[in-house]
């Protein structure tokens, strides 16, 4: 179920055009993403960031599955963030 809604985000059709051409019935589909959306607590949510800790690396996850890893520097999150 997460796979096919993380494959529907990624390739950028409607949920509709998605399901005929993969089959899934249109109901099944907006069910298992409406369950996706209450099973994803990080959406929405800010962690802190600890300034004094510069070892650690931060990972940022955009909607579209892009991933980004970048060192603790706050000024570049900052920027990577607005890019959004």
């Amino acid at each position: 179920m997460l796979s096919m809604i993380a494959d529907w985000q990624q390739s950028g059709k409607s949920k509709k055009a998605y399901c005929a051409e993969n089959g899934i019935n249109e109901a099944t589909f907006y069910y298992w993403f409406s369950r996706s959306k209450e099973n994803d607590t990080s959406r929405g949510s800010f962690i802190t960031i600890d300034k004094a800790a510069r070892r650690n690396d931060i990972e940022v996850i955009y909607p579209n599955g892009v991933r980004i890893k970048i060192e603790n520097d706050l000024a570049l999150l900052s920027q990577l963030i607005r890019l959004y």
